[in-house]
């Protein structure tokens, strides 16, 4: 594993263990700055993280997020 997906990866933990409500994707992309500027990269990127981070044992959950019109998937990571 390189050393920029290592740290995507831990950034993404991190952000996702402080978060009070579920985060979307495009929220997550904003948030990081760290994945592709194109859209499509961007969905195969997280993708990938999203299952790595599943593979090492981490308890990736997904939610509606709150007030989102129309309803849109969340994430976040339990305590």
């Amino acid at each position: 594993m390189s050393a920029a997906k290592l740290e995507r990866l831990l950034n993404l933990t991190a952000l996702l263990l402080e978060t009070p409500r579920p985060l979307s994707a495009q929220e997550i992309r904003e948030r990081l700055g760290a994945y592709p500027g194109e859209l499509e990269a961007f969905r195969r990127s997280f993708e990938r993280d999203k299952d790595d981070l599943r593979a090492m044992g981490v308890p990736l959950e997904i939610h509606e997020v709150p007030g989102a019109v129309p309803v849109v998937e969340g994430y976040r990571i339990p305590k």
